[in-house]
């Protein structure tokens, strides 16, 4: 077995090599642009190659700071691109942080002023009974045409105006009669021929929360303390020439996490992330197959019920191997104490191999390491022992991996090798965002948002963003103090060296780093 690990590595490292070579141009279905899709391609690595690092790696360097004239654009979530003077940003879908419907705009990339603006749905989250205001997403396939999913709907928009091309409403479950205004699609992924795959969360009838607020079972909502009592989440692949759907599959549980495609030993499958186990299914002759021969009939179980651990967020594909990690929803130090207490609580980083289900591998990078003490002061602020809600970012050339946990404020990089995950570098950091990985093969960057001082993580109201050489984990740029980033999004890399950085009250903020003269 160990031999037959060892040769699956060497050829996943040749695999990578290979994909280094042949550049990243050519991602079918997306546009062939800097960024097409909220993680580059339907893998999830967030590698984006084509973006650049304008800095210096051994002087110091400057960040350049350019704000948006309106405020226009409320709770932003990604932006795609068609070229270097066309990019679309995507918000509106946080309603638990001031967002009001989905809204798609085109923006100029570099004085950030409006072009034009289309809000697709209105919703008045101040008032009970509100439709569910939750992120959705916006993609560029490769006819060149916008398709935007929020709520139950996917919208096709003219990339010239933003005007509508063709809406479609989209099952909200198996039988189609959970309430509209209780369901959204959160994200999609495309495979190589365009079909989207797409698959839905659900709020509890009578919540009135919000965004991810109606996961939460938050006090002053006491109409929402149990959101579990949902239905199970659907897959649905769409054929967007035609706007029409293909097939619907119900998943075996209820998940948060978002779906992830590859192409794979030429099959199309799909993975799920579920509260402990990873459903895998295959896409053939239009139709969604569960895959019998990954774990048990389908499903890996991945997460222990003893262990304290909770759900992992998206998978990533990394050249022969699905990897994750879990603790997608905060864990609390009480369940050290618990009775009886949780086993092994800390953050696990799995990977899976994509062709044998029973080749594994896992490793607890922060095992031990707990959160600071909560801080003097009215109110103090403590941290939880895990919580890692974004997926993590991979390098598919260096089988590495980009994982956080912002419980202990720890940043790390693994790679991955025949006897498993080993760890490169650790650095203290508190982030709970999306990571970006930018740059060719050998002038790599990978940008990240670093929460300041001792803020507790429901209330963060700054943050900084960090560029940091992605062999040593060392800093080689960091911006000012900004106001805090809309949660769960990512530093969006640009042409032209630039990063867009999407703040919580609305606005959106150019960043270029540059090397520092003595002017400034």
């Amino acid at each position: 077995m160990r031999a037959a690990v060892a040769l699956s590595m060497v050829l996943s490292m040749m695999a990578a090599v290979a994909l280094a070579q042949n550049g990243n141009g050519n991602n079918p279905p997306w546009y062939p642009s800097l960024m097409a899709s909220e993680a580059y391609d339907s893998g999830r690595p967030r590698l984006f190659e084509k973006a650049n690092f304008t800095g210096s790696f051994d002087r110091p360097n400057v960040v350049d700071v350019l704000t948006s004239p309106e405020d226009v654009y409320l709770t932003p979530y990604n932006v795609v691109y068609r070229n270097a003077d066309s990019m679309f940003v995507y918000g509106g879908g946080y309603g638990d942080q001031g967002g009001m419907g989905a809204f798609v705009a085109k923006v100029d990339s570099n004085t950030l002023a409006k072009i034009w603006f289309n809000q697709l749905i209105h919703i008045d989250t101040s008032q009970t009974g509100s439709a569910w205001d939750y992120p959705g997403v916006v993609g560029m396939l490769k006819d060149g045409l916008l398709y935007v999913i929020y709520g139950n709907q996917l919208t096709k928009l003219d990339p010239r105006d933003g005007s509508i091309v063709r809406t479609l409403t989209l099952p909200t479950n198996e039988t189609n009669d959970w309430p509209q205004g209780d369901t959204a699609y959160n994200g999609f992924v495309a495979l190589p021929d365009g079909t989207i795959i797409a698959k839905t969360v659900y709020r509890e009838i009578g919540c009135s929360a919000q965004g991810f607020s109606a996961f939460l079972k938050l006090p002053q909502f006491p109409d929402c303390q149990n959101p579990e009592l949902v239905p199970h989440s659907m897959l649905v692949a769409i054929d967007p020439e035609h706007m029409r759907i293909l097939d619907r599959k119900e998943i075996p549980a209820f998940t948060v996490g978002r779906v992830t495609s590859s192409l794979f030993e030429a099959k199309d499958y799909i993975y799920v992330p579920g509260p402990k186990d990873v459903y895998r299914y295959i896409w053939e002759n239009g139709r969604f197959h569960e895959d019998r021969t990954w774990g048990q009939n389908g499903a890996l179980q991945y997460n222990d019920p003893g262990s304290g651990q909770t759900p992992a967020s998206a998978l990533v594909v990394m050249n022969d191997w699905v990897v994750f990690t879990t603790n997608g929803a905060t864990v609390s130090p009480a369940c050290l104490s618990a009775s009886p207490p949780c086993t092994s609580p800390w953050l696990t980083v799995w990977a899976i191999n994509q062709a044998d289900s029973s080749t594994q591998f896992k490793r607890q990078p922060f095992a031990n390491m707990f959160p600071p003490p909560p801080t003097p002061g009215p109110p103090p602020v403590s941290y939880p022992l895990s919580f890692a809600p974004s997926a993590p970012t991979v390098d598919p050339l260096r089988n590495r991996i980009f994982v956080f946990d912002a419980g202990p404020g720890k940043l790390a990089a693994l790679d991955l090798e025949p006897n498993g995950w080993q760890v490169t570098w650790m650095v203290d950091q508190r982030t709970t965002e999306f990571m970006a990985l930018i740059g060719p093969r050998n002038r790599r960057v990978l940008v990240t948002t670093e929460i300041p001082g001792s803020q507790p993580l429901n209330d963060v109201t700054s943050n900084y963003v960090v560029w940091r050489e992605p062999d040593s984990g060392r800093e080689v740029a960091r911006s000012r103090v900004l106001s805090a980033v809309n949660t769960g999004t990512m530093v969006e890399p640009g042409y032209a060296g630039r990063m867009y950085y999407m703040v919580q009250s609305g606005g959106l903020i150019k960043l270029t780093v540059r090397r520092r003269h003595a002017r400034d």
